[in-house]
């Protein structure tokens, strides 16, 4: 059975940064009498709102005529305030009590403690992009009308100045921590008609401020409409980011990726500060073959994405296939270029869709060539990016691959060492949770050795590590379809039982895909054919797992047809390509002899090899397909 690979099991390491708005010496400002006009609907909602806020606050900014003054140096920053929560929730049709019981009902729903919800807006506030363009000087600041010398203060100059006094108190009260009156105070000003006139910068200040308070109290859908709205107020960088980072946590990974296909056209020069396992797993979120996918890897390519750690070349095959689907075959010519690592070659040589591009005889698709170049130039970053552990994990996939195993031993050994040596509060890598995949391929190269024993200690180790700071799943998972493969189904079922309850998606699969192991090895029918049901109702998730199910329990006719199925499919044919090509395999492991000769009688059906040869290819190749057990 296939081992989980890393790419569903990134962290997200938080990097701490903040945006700061400097105030600067600015000329007189003036509210326009046309306020309804550029009200627009946050000044409509807000003013109707306004009317039940009761009364508001009245303060001067240096008295009546005092202004502020060119040598204020005060700072807003874009904290985790609680602001304008009454306000916008207005917009929403929503009371504000509804605010921390909608927080908690939504928790519950989606199976999260609130520590758990912590980390989640934790990762958002901390991923600014803290670019020192995000406002120019001239405008970064909530502007005061200079006092008039030549005459008494008019009530209009009065209430300005009480407004503008108020918005510095409320991003002062901000900057303090006091997120409560923060909040309270952003509310009453953005009910304000002077809110709807201010300058798009100033504007965007409180509402960005706004959307760190609805962070703070776990509010994002209150988050994702206050940062949209300062977005378009022509939003910078910042606020496009991380309405996008909240839309992925908010699983409505359209939005994001629009969001973040704006953040790439626009400022492609922030993409080597974005958060890489966001971009990773936002693509596969999306609909395999939608539109909006497609725009985001254009956007990603057009702004020549280069990884700090990874190889792009599954990204840009994902991009080429999408292309050539569409008709585009030149740009998938030029995207074609990008794609290097071996098993993105093989994916090309193996479905005929490609053929108008590829020559099997040429060394740019050279498998062995592009094996031995991809671990070189993963190592050239892993040793760019000495604290980066997710480099030295990629490379031991590299190294997998390549069929390096004692270079993988010696990697794993490297890491080890430095992490010992280290002192306790100084850790040797910025992302210590990435350690359990390199320990995984350890053991994958341990078993690959026939040194079962050690590949079986190194997975148990691995697994009783944090993963994104909370139970390890992937591994106990790992460590579970090991002891499968071993034949040992109580020990499998046993491990299995560490995962917890709480998986979903992909790991639910390996979850039923483990159990129908054992109870195949166990003679129990009962539940074989239960876990069979779950896996055909959710292949979707992975087909790759139900066809390898079949195989298991020798339902040949039933895993021809659906090979014949997905040769038939443009989202599905190439992974099952790649999966069924003739790859370095170590020797079969006790459980998977029967699967193993299941599969090769599979690929010498007529019917299959038929399916197969009308739309691709299997070819034998020297390297190993990915990182496996099998």
């Amino acid at each position: 059975m296939a081992i989980m690979t890393g790419s569903f099991a990134k962290s997200f390491g938080l990097r701490e940064s903040r945006i700061r708005v400097l105030r600067n010496r600015c000329g007189e400002r003036t509210v326009a009498t046309a306020a309804a006009a550029k009200r627009g609907r946050i000044g409509e909602v807000l003013g109707k709102h306004a009317e039940r806020g009761g009364r508001y606050r009245e303060r001067f900014a240096q008295a009546v005529n005092g202004g502020r003054g060119d040598d204020d140096a005060r700072q807003y920053s874009f904290l985790a305030t609680d602001s304008a929560h009454l306000a916008i929730l207005a917009a929403h049709g929503r009371p504000d009590a509804r605010a921390p019981a909608a927080a908690t009902d939504r928790r519950r729903r989606a199976g999260m403690n609130r520590e758990t919800c912590m980390r989640h807006r934790s990762r958002i506030a901390a991923y600014g992009l803290n670019l020192a363009l995000a406002f120019a000087a001239a405008g970064a600041c909530a502007q005061t009308p200079a006092a008039r010398s030549d005459a008494a203060p008019t009530r209009n100059d009065i209430d300005r100045r009480s407004f503008y006094q108020r918005l510095a108190d409320a991003h002062a009260l901000a900057r303090d921590g006091q997120s409560q009156q923060a909040g309270n105070a952003f509310a009453e000003l953005m009910a304000q008609p002077p809110f709807a006139v201010l300058p798009d910068d100033e504007r965007r200040a409180a509402l960005a401020a706004a959307g760190e308070s609805a962070i703070a109290r776990d509010d994002l859908p209150l988050a994702a409409e206050l940062y949209r709205l300062a977005a378009q107020a022509d939003g910078t960088a910042d606020e496009w980011y991380r309405l996008a980072l909240i839309e992925f946590d908010r699983e409505r990974p359209d939005a994001a990726a629009q969001a973040m296909i704006q953040l790439v056209e626009r400022w492609p020069e922030t993409l080597p500060r974005l958060n890489e396992t966001v971009l990773f797993q936002l693509q596969y979120r999306l609909k395999s073959a939608s539109d909006t996918r497609l725009a985001l890897l254009r956007a990603l390519f057009d702004a020549n994405w280069v990884s700090r750690t990874s190889d792009l070349s599954p990204i840009w095959l994902n991009l080429a296939e999408m292309l050539v689907e569409r008709g585009r075959h030149d740009d998938a010519r030029v995207v074609a270029r990008r794609i290097q690592g071996p098993l993105q070659l093989v994916a090309l040589r193996s479905d005929k869709r490609f053929d108008f591009m590829v020559r099997s005889d040429s060394p740019t698709f050279d498998v062995d060539n592009a094996a031995r170049r991809q671990v070189e130039s993963l190592r050239e970053k892993s040793e760019l990016a000495p604290r980066s552990l997710d480099a030295r994990s990629q490379l031991s996939y590299a190294l997998l691959i390549a069929g390096r195993d004692a270079d993988v031993l010696a990697l794993n050994d490297e890491v080890k060492r430095r992490i010992a040596d280290a002192p306790a509060d100084q850790a040797p890598y910025d992302d210590l949770d990435e350690r359990v995949w390199v320990m995984n391929n350890a053991a994958i190269a341990l078993r690959r050795s026939g040194r079962i024993d050690e590949a079986l200690a190194e997975l148990e180790r691995a697994s009783r590590l944090s993963e994104q700071g909370g139970a390890n799943v992937s591994q106990t998972l790992n460590l579970a379809t090991t002891y499968c493969s071993l034949e040992r189904p109580d020990d499998a079922l046993a491990a299995l039982a560490r995962s917890g309850e709480n998986t979903s998606g992909y790991a639910r699969l390996i979850v039923h895909a483990v159990r129908l192991c054992a109870a195949t090895a166990k003679g129990d029918h009962k539940t074989e054919q239960k876990a069979l049901d779950y896996l055909r109702e959710h292949r979707s998730e992975g087909q790759q797992v139900y066809l390898e199910a079949l195989l298991r329990t020798q339902r040949l006719d039933d895993a021809a047809r659906l090979v014949a199925e997905l040769m038939a499919s443009s989202t599905d044919r190439l992974e099952t390509l790649s999966g069924l090509q003739d790859y370095r395999r170590a020797d079969v492991l006790p459980g998977d002899v029967a699967l193993r000769k299941a599969r090769a009688d599979l690929l010498a059906r007529e019917d299959v090899q038929a399916a197969i040869a009308s739309v691709g290819r299997i070819e034998p190749y020297a390297i190993y397909g990915s990182g496996e057990m099998d």
